[in-house]
């Protein structure tokens, strides 16, 4: 890349800044293979930073024709304008010089000062023309989500597209999902339109709801889940949620019928033969599919011998068998995925799965079901009663044992919890103790009902919150320098996730607090900040603790995505 070429890059990325967040799975990355982890998720975070910048300096390097022409009759009028202006100066030059000299200084100040609003007036229209462009071609935060997660596919040490685990047949079938942040009003009365929102002050109660999610399960025969999720959801956004005589465009497609739409759509698709195989599949998964077939059938002959044995080991609590056991599940819950706010503001998330290894065939993990695997909301602001109600923005993607994290619908319900709290530390620790590692899940809402049942809300004083206020503040930096939670009992919950909460502050900067945490021993993360950082970061997370799926590890990091 020559210098001009870097500079025009280096331009770019501060006027179309974007913040990226991954993880690839949570639960036991052996430390010979670390170093390989972090390279996956750095070479996944550099390829699409690059490609981004590449597609974003192609689509705006190309030549307006309009505005060319526009300039060329602009000039040809200026030009005469500047002739016929010239031959009457120099007519009235001839009659009183000292006059008109006065009078052109202060038409140039004049046309100087028309100049400059003019070219401020260009620049503001060529960089909502530039927006305009990329959103027609769709670059933006989903694209971002489907890009990077595509590259973490096509890595075979990921359990997602290329390398998934097998099910009990011996093949690949793999859940996907995304979804973009946008407000999507479907109540016909435009509740996010900025103009209604400003005419009707004193008349908005509530909002219908909104957000695009698509998802797919137990698909095989396509090179990359996350692709067919992404084209999915582009037509709902694009072409509504309806078709031709009313029929309903679908939001999740499974099995065969999910291929069959991939195919129709222009997406890669294969079909299994007996001389090639399966592309997806790669030597280690199937050797770790041989090993852990084996190891089954063994286990079915000898019963007796296993659970003896099993409870040998529970007793002397060998270290070294331990380990040994935990890298032999490391593949379990390799899940990828990613959450991402661009320059406009937008927020998307994803999450891509070959799922648990010898699950049975048709299976679905959470990376398929709505509210399980991601979870993406756009920062929100509404005017009612002359006042500005404000929602922050937040994302998550989910990785984990996939039943635990469906029941739970960890990724929904912990952006719930942030929106209501506010430090995203305090909310998602609060989360996983009372709600993931507790098991509160279907009917969690009983718990609230009693507690309000119970204990009726006082009404509290401006002093009264002043306090509650300070507390808060004290308990967040007692939380953050004590991130492993005491143990649970009852049965261990293996997951983790990645989130992130989004506000734009006071000089219009995007502030974003990432964080990451995970009841799994390891998770595996990555995250770039364009506007202030050129290279990725990637890094194992290590729950120090000896019973993971008891207790977690909770981490965070604060940003700021300044667009200049």
């Amino acid at each position: 890349m020559n210098g001009n070429n870097q500079n025009n890059y280096e331009e770019l990325k501060k006027k179309y800044p974007v913040f990226i967040g991954i993880h690839i799975g949570a639960g036991y990355h052996s430390t010979k293979l670390r170093t390989s982890y972090k390279h996956c998720m750095h070479n996944a975070l550099e390829k699409t930073i690059t490609l981004l910048y590449d597609k974003i300096n192609f689509i705006l390097s190309k030549p307006k024709k309009n505005n060319i022409n526009q300039h060329n009759n602009n000039n040809n009028n200026n030009n005469n304008n500047n002739n016929n202006n010239n031959n009457n100066n120099n007519n009235n030059n001839n009659n009183n010089n000292n006059n008109n000299n006065n009078n052109n200084n202060n038409n140039n100040n004049n046309n100087n000062n028309n100049k400059n609003e003019k070219e401020q007036e260009e620049d503001e229209e060529d960089n909502d023309n530039d927006l305009i462009k990329l959103k027609k071609k769709f670059i933006n935060s989903t694209w971002i989500v489907e890009t990077v997660i595509s590259f973490l596919e096509d890595d075979p040490l990921t359990n997602s597209g290329t390398g998934s685990n097998l099910t009990f047949e011996g093949k690949v079938e793999c859940d996907a999902s995304i979804m973009s942040g946008e407000f999507i009003c479907n109540c016909n009365n435009n509740c996010f339109n900025d103009e209604n929102n400003q005419n009707n002050q004193n008349k908005i109660q509530r909002i219908c709801g909104g957000g695009v999610w698509s998802g797919v399960g137990a698909v095989s025969g396509i090179k990359n889940p996350i692709k067919l999720t992404a084209e999915l959801l582009r037509k709902q956004l694009h072409k509504g949620n309806t078709k031709s005589l009313g029929r309903q465009r679908p939001i999740i497609l499974v099995g065969e019928g999910a291929k069959e739409w991939a195919f129709n759509h222009g997406l890669e698709t294969f079909d299994s033969d007996q001389l090639l195989g399966d592309p997806l599949i790669t030597q280690q998964s199937n050797v770790n599919w041989l090993k852990y077939k084996a190891k089954l059938e063994n286990y079915k002959n000898f019963k007796d011998y296993y659970q003896q044995q099993q409870q040998q080991e529970q007793e002397q609590n060998n270290e070294d068998e331990n380990e040994e056991e935990n890298e032999k599940n490391e593949e379990l819950y390799d899940t990828v995925g990613a959450i991402v706010v661009d320059w406009d503001g937008n927020i998307s998330s994803g999450v891509s799965s070959g799922g648990i290894i010898l699950k049975h065939s048709g299976r679905v993990g959470e990376a398929a079901i709505f509210g399980a695997g991601c979870w993406a909301q756009n920062e929100l602001t509404i005017l009612n009663n002359n006042k500005s109600i404000k929602l922050a923005g937040v994302a998550s993607s989910a990785t984990g044992v996939g039943e635990q994290l469906t029941r739970s619908l960890i990724s929904k319900e912990c952006c719930l919890k942030i929106l209501k709290k506010k430090f995203i530390d305090t909310a998602v620790k609060e989360y996983f103790e009372d709600s993931f590692l507790s098991h509160n899940d279907c009917f969690s809402y009983i718990n609230d009902l009693i507690i309000n049942k119970l204990s009726p809300k006082p009404s509290y004083k401006k002093e009264d919150n002043d306090k509650e206020e300070e507390e808060e503040e004290e308990e967040e930096e007692e939380f953050c320098n004590n991130n492993i939670i005491p143990n649970f009992t009852g049965s261990s919950r293996l997951g983790g996730l990645i989130t992130l909460k989004k506000e734009t502050n006071e000089n219009g900067e995007i502030e974003i607090e990432f964080l990451w945490a995970h009841s799994t021993e390891t998770m595996g993360v990555g995250y770039i900040n364009s506007s202030s950082s050129t290279k990725p970061k990637s890094f194992i997370s290590v729950n120090n603790s000896n019973k993971p799926g008891f207790n977690f590890k909770i981490s965070s990091k604060s940003f700021k995505l300044i667009k200049k």
